[in-house]
């Protein structure tokens, strides 16, 4: 039969296994869990990179459908236009009568 001390050497020396294998799985522990931390941030970061470049992009965008609405044309730029518009026109028309007199003289109207 064994003595109280060596019954309490033998208790004592287990609790300080248990407390070893407690410590390490401890460490392991906070290493997985500090790992993790730096890869989260890690990825945060490159995020964080990646949004001047995102913000550059967008405001790009607005800028150009914004620019349509803003750019206001000049009353020189508006008499150029409706004179183009208007050569066009009597172009057109030019082209439209000398149709109608082709197919008029060869007695069969063109069809569209």
């Amino acid at each position: 039969m064994a003595t109280v001390s060596q019954k309490l050497k033998g208790t004592f020396s287990n609790a300080k296994h248990q407390l070893e294998g407690f410590e390490k799985k401890a460490v392991k522990q906070v290493a997985l869990f500090e790992k993790k931390a730096k890869d989260s941030v890690n990825d945060v970061r490159e995020q964080l990179d990646d949004v001047p470049a995102q913000l550059r992009g967008a405001w790009d965008q607005v800028v150009g459908r914004v620019r349509g609405a803003l750019d206001f044309a000049s009353n020189d730029d508006l008499r150029k236009l409706t004179t183009k518009v208007d050569e066009l026109a009597k172009k057109v028309e030019k082209l439209v009568r000398g149709d109608k007199i082709k197919s008029s003289a060869s007695g069969k109207p063109k069809s569209a």
